[in-house]
């Protein structure tokens, strides 16, 4: 069997060949004009998939263009290009995080937080040496509120917990009436008497001219600390014991200071009681000495009593960590186990520091006076361990702003956070000179965005111009040459970019043509110059930023409404232009406003009440002390706020003729929320309103109703026109409908380049895609023909191999009858068709 075959048909086979013709050849060249539009119809399906497949890579290339747009479209886009600096990294060095903003904060580094760190008096011979017996209570963090050492008699094994659940204060009195803006003390009004748990006390005022805080430290300085003095926000005089606890009791006695003073003789108050919560069982303490350190008896819920040293600063809100644990066998070795098992944050050590010497080592694992190690110091001094010292002192760093004599910060830990929006400053060394840590506009940070928008517009540009080129020295054309809705596109993008350049604030005059470092290039290119972007954003940060983010101006309608309207948001579909704005209720925050009026912010409390405020999940109760005044209630609770991440704030604000406690969320709209709940006689009278909700803006933008979330207006996403524009409202006091002004909205370079990518390859009718589904439907009709032509050419193929076959099999047919024919007529042979030869023979005789 002999076969062939051609590119795109099968197998050519026959029989046999007995013509001695070509005949494979002949079959080909027949199957020439039936293959013709095969071909054709091949060519014309290679090149519709050559168009598709550059369509689709500018369509890759506009998502990556809409991608480096967007990354540079929001009216913040560039606040994060910043970078943090300081003037002495050797003393304090700033990491930029989220928020960040520009400025800058001037300090001196007085301390540095330190871990607290205990080692024994005296050493023994082997970490085998007994040095104890029984159990010992180890805690962390007892100075944070106010124990400083502590010792248990009968208590379970295992952690405690330990909780001030009332902070004391000492006895407290107001004055009637402000201090003078300044004072003069002499000899005719020097005397100050006051009765001091129970004990007349008379004091002599230093003679000077003192403004009020002067006038204060003056009077703290006169009775040596026995009775401190300060001055309200009301500029009112306070007096407060050292003492504290409701034994600590203070009279203002008649004497000549008392008028400069704004004293009332006769005025008095009593100190609060602190109140130790231990494993469930409150404990009242009613005296805390002011001077030295007071020793009080707690009992716990669980069996056995704590026996706390109190420091004189008295009781603070907040817990601490305990565990009471077996010291084994006693060995040092044994106590350095069960501490380092407490689980306590407390890292204990048999130090080797001699021959034969251990000694023990206590530190906690963290800095800050919070965290100090709490034990009774005397706890190994019956061993030749002896008592407990102190070698680091726990320490909270401290800083003071603005230079030695400024506001004082603390932390815990070396770093800060907060001194400015977003940055964390770590500390690094103690200084006398200030130290500047500042937060500037860093053009190198937003030119790599930049940049990253002109190579993807490059990108593009690049790819039209290659797809749509036409070649005049070969006359050969590109796949997509003569496409005019591709060269409009690249003209689209070059305009945008030619438009921004020629109105920005930051054109560069002896250049025509540049602007922040952009320039329309020859070739139809961007060009883009960083180091002189770099410069431009040093000089005119806003006005380079708004030259590639959205953004927009504000009318207020006259009278100018109060607050401001800024843009929030717009989308790729958001039309520029300018919108009417009308506000038909102003956004509010959660406010609280106390019934109780009081006579002025120095007033006090009875006390005895504890008030529990929620928000979420988040719950803060606040105990008020007998004898607190309204301003040291609203400074209990903002700590108690922050302490607990609540966005609430409380402050003291006019009530008619008098005062009231007020509690306000930070925030603004009906997502912010909170309850008041009071277990007493609500003597602020804050829990009746309970529960306490903000409102949202109301409005319409464009004469479109929009939904408010805050202060934030936006319109619906699916309107054609402003596509979910949504405006900061801060305008506040509206309760009906009202016209502010209008908004005109500018999308910037970034926001038109991020709109005509997304329009060219949106889902459905966008440029490219339209373009792809109409070649791909074109290819499935051209597949659907190549099929059909296949099918015809294979037929015809057939044809003609069973034809060549029909005419060997009779050329083969004929020879076999020619064969059977020569031997019937005795040897006449037929070598070919036609021919035949007669042999003769002979016998030989």
């Amino acid at each position: 069997m002999v076969s062939s075959s051609s590119s795109s048909l099968p197998a050519i086979s026959f029989q046999g060949i007995e013509s001695n013709l070509p005949t494979q050849q002949i079959i080909q060249a027949l199957l020439q004009q039936y293959e013709a539009p095969l071909r054709a119809l091949q060519q014309a399906q290679s090149q519709n998939e050559t168009k598709i497949s550059d369509y689709q890579a500018i369509e890759a290339d506009l998502g990556a263009l809409e991608s480096a747009a967007q990354a540079i479209a929001a009216p913040d886009a560039f606040a994060s290009a910043l970078s943090a600096s300081s003037s002495d990294p050797a003393v304090a060095s700033a990491t930029l995080g989220t928020g960040a903003s520009p400025g800058s904060v001037s300090f001196v580094v007085d301390q540095l937080a330190a871990a607290d760190t205990l080692v024994s008096a005296g050493t023994v011979a082997a970490t085998g040496d007994v040095v104890a017996s029984g159990d010992l209570l180890v805690g962390r963090g007892g100075s944070g509120i106010g124990i400083t050492a502590f010792s248990g008699s009968g208590l379970a094994l295992g952690s405690h917990s330990i909780e001030v659940t009332q902070a004391s204060a000492g006895a407290s009195v107001s004055g009637a009436s402000p201090l003078a803006a300044s004072t003069t003390i002499s000899s005719s009004n020097d005397a100050l008497s006051l009765v001091v748990d129970g004990t007349t006390r008379n004091y002599t005022i230093a003679a000077g001219t003192y403004t009020a805080s002067q006038l204060a430290a003056a009077v703290t300085q006169a009775t040596g600390g026995t009775v401190t003095a300060s001055v309200d926000a009301a500029g009112d005089l306070v007096l407060t014991t050292a003492d504290q606890g409701s034994q600590a009791t203070l009279q203002v006695a008649s004497a000549s200071a008392n008028a400069a003073l704004g004293l009332a003789t006769g005025a008095s108050g009593t100190g609060t009681d602190g109140i130790v919560n231990v494993d469930g069982t409150a404990n009242t303490v009613s005296f805390i000495s002011g001077a030295g350190t007071t020793t009080a008896t707690l009992t716990s819920g669980t069996g056995g009593t704590i026996s706390a040293t109190l420091a004189a600063g008295g009781l603070s809100l907040g817990s601490m960590s305990a565990a009471n644990v077996s010291v084994g066998n006693g060995s040092l070795q044994s106590v350095v186990s069960a501490i380092n098992g407490a689980g306590l944050g407390i890292s204990a050590s048999a130090l080797q520091v001699g021959t034969n010497a251990y000694a023990l080592e206590l530190a906690s694992q963290a800095t800050g006076q919070a965290n100090d190690v709490t034990i009774d110091p005397n706890a190994f001094a019956a061993s030749s361990l002896g008592a407990l010292t102190t070698t680091t002192a726990g320490a909270d760093a401290l800083v003071r702003i603005g230079g030695a004599t400024g506001y004082e910060v603390t932390s815990p830990t070396n770093t800060l956070g907060g001194l400015l929006p977003g940055v964390s400053i770590d500390l690094v060394a103690t200084s006398q000179a200030p130290v500047t840590v500042s937060v500037s506009p860093d053009g190198s940070v937003a030119a790599s965005k930049v940049q990253a928008l002109v190579d993807a517009a490059n990108k593009v540009l690049a790819d039209i111009a290659t797809d749509t080129a036409y070649d005049p020295t070969t006359n050969t054309a590109a796949p997509l040459n003569g496409d005019g809705s591709l060269e409009l596109l690249a003209q689209q993008i070059l305009g945008y970019f030619g438009a921004a350049i020629g109105s920005s604030p930051a054109a560069d005059a002896g250049s025509a043509g540049s602007a922040a470092g952009l320039t329309l290039a020859s070739g139809g290119t961007i060009g883009f110059d960083p180091t002189t972007f770099a410069a431009d954003f040093a000089a005119d940060p806003t006005g380079v930023a708004a030259m590639f983010t959205q953004g927009g101006t504000f009318a207020p309608s006259p009278p100018a409404s109060t607050g401001d309207v800024s843009l929030v948001y717009a989308g790729n579909a958001t039309a520029p232009g300018t919108y009417p704005l009308v506000v038909t209720h102003s956004a509010t925050q959660a406010s609280a406003t106390g019934t109780a009026v009081f006579a002025s912010s120095s007033s006090t409390l009875a006390g005895g009440e504890t008030y529990t405020i929620t928000m979420g999940s988040s719950v803060v109760q606040y105990a008020i002390g007998a004898g607190e005044t309204l301003s040291q209630v609203a400074s209990g609770l903002d700590a108690a706020f922050a302490a607990s991440g609540l966005a609430l704030s409380a402050q003291v604000v006019p009530n008619g003729s008098g005062s009231s406690l007020q509690v306000t969320s930070q925030l603004y709209g009906s997502s912010q929320s909170f309850t008041v709940a009071v277990s007493g006689t609500d003597e602020l009278g804050l829990a009746a309103g309970s529960p306490y909700a903000g409102t949202d803006v109301a409005g319409t933008i464009g004469g479109v109703a929009a939904t408010g979330d805050g202060q934030v207006l936006a319109a619906p996403v699916s309107d054609p026109t402003l596509a979910g524009l949504s405006l900061l409202v801060t305008t506040p006091g509206i309760t009906s409908s009202t016209p502010i002004g209008s908004f005109t909205y500018a999308p910037g370079l970034a926001q038109q380049v991020a709109s005509l990518s997304a329009a060219s390859v949106a889902e459905p009718g966008g440029l490219l895609p339209a373009e792809v589904s109409g070649l791909e439907a074109t290819d499935a009709g051209l597949a659907s023909q190549i099929t059909l032509q296949q099918q015809l050419v294979d037929q015809q193929q057939a044809a003609l191999v069973q034809e060549f076959n029909s005419l060997e099999a009779t050329l083969a047919s004929l020879r076999a009858q020619g064969a059977y024919l020569a031997n019937a007529l005795g040897g006449t042979s037929f070598g070919s068709l036609g021919s035949a030869t007669t042999s003769t023979s002979s016998s030989g005789g």
